[in-house]
């Protein structure tokens, strides 16, 4: 059922994904194709609203620092995890494992040489003034019209 609180976050998190996803783009090396960075955090950002923050926010389940905090943490998560997913695609379609265990154990490999080669004060700040500004506006929503 579509609420107030649920637009909100998806429209807010979208927001926020697109521009760490912006973010990050100066940080990657040349000659990588990062043109679907932006709108793959945006995706993720918008279901994390929709499916996640938008339903706490209207049963007035947790505060407003603790769903915040938690949604950025999927944020990141989520979209490590789905470019280490989209390179190890990548990798296996040019043969490059052996088997498919040794592809999915290199995708957390991936995800965590992104984590540290790409996170930096910069995006952590942004990712959690955007997740708290989301959350602050999404429990508005519910309390005004849910």
């Amino acid at each position: 059922m579509p609420t107030a609180a649920k637009l909100i976050a998806a429209i807010f998190l979208a927001v926020t994904g697109y521009f760490t996803g912006e973010l990050v783009k100066p940080l990657i090396e040349e000659g990588r194709d990062a043109s679907k960075l932006s709108p793959t955090i945006a995706a993720l950002g918008l279901a994390i609203g929709w499916k996640f923050l938008g339903p706490r926010m209207d049963k007035g389940l947790g505060s407003v620092g603790a769903n915040g905090f938690t949604a950025a943490v999927l944020l990141g998560g989520l979209s490590f995890f789905a470019v280490a997913f989209g390179e190890m695609i990548k990798r296996s379609l040019r043969m490059r494992y052996d088997g498919p265990i040794e592809a999915l154990q290199d995708i957390f490999m991936i995800m965590s040489k992104y984590a540290v080669t790409y996170v930096n004060a910069e995006i952590i700040i942004a990712v959690l003034l955007g997740c708290l500004v989301t959350t602050w506006c999404a429990r508005g929503a519910a309390l005004k019209w849910g």
